[in-house]
């Protein structure tokens, strides 16, 4: 038996995971199959099997690849040196992504938002690169005095991400009317950095 290249295995995980985000985006991510996302990619059924070893570490891995490639598009950018301008950029990315798989990430932040740890934990890991830059670039308004230091950037990058998942889901839970899309990037970044503004002494 031929032995399959690792370019082929690549060919077949990136065919794996397009045909697995259009699967959840349908169904959800309960009742979605691996071996209906198996076919769907045009593979035998179990065949996600061979790649990822659950249905929840197939869609962490879905959210894993929307989250490189904002963070992909953050680095492509010269934004400035603001923090504002660092996080109107990573905000912008990540809306850029979300336009092109708008389905699937009603379903990410339904995930996150159903109070179900394991969901939450799947999200939340699988963030990790585009949540980096976001702690990279707070990090950076740490040293700056842009940002208040007095709680981890870590947490910090996390409500920004949590911050635009919110908007997002009004956005679509008003059917469209508050806010408008494009001005999330400018409504979480603004929102954000009041709370996140240097604490002074009193």
């Amino acid at each position: 038996m031929a032995r399959i290249t690792a370019d082929r295995k690549t060919e077949a995980r990136r065919k794996l995971l397009e045909a697995a985000a259009r699967h959840f985006s349908e169904a959800g991510l309960e009742r979605a199959s691996v071996d209906a996302i198996s076919m769907a990619a045009g593979y035998a059924k179990g065949t996600v099997y061979n790649y990822f070893e659950s249905k929840q570490a197939l869609f962490g891995a879905v959210i894993e690849e929307a989250a490189r490639r904002a963070a992909e598009r953050y680095r492509s950018v010269t934004p400035g040196e603001s923090t504002r301008a660092h996080l109107l950029a990573l905000a912008r990315a990540d809306l850029s992504v979300l336009r092109e798989q708008e389905s699937f990430m009603k379903v990410l932040i339904r995930e996150a938002l159903s109070f179900r740890p394991e969901s939450y934990a799947t999200v939340t890991e699988h963030l990790g690169p585009y949540a980096a830059e976001v702690e990279a670039a707070l990090r950076r308004g740490v040293e700056r005095g842009e940002v208040r230091s007095d709680r981890p950037t870590a947490e910090l990058a996390l409500l920004f991400v949590g911050l635009l998942g919110l908007l997002y889901g009004q956005h679509w839970g008003s059917g469209g009317v508050w806010p408008d899309l494009d001005d999330v990037p400018e409504l979480a970044v603004t929102s954000f950095l009041d709370g996140a503004a240097p604490r002074s002494a009193s």
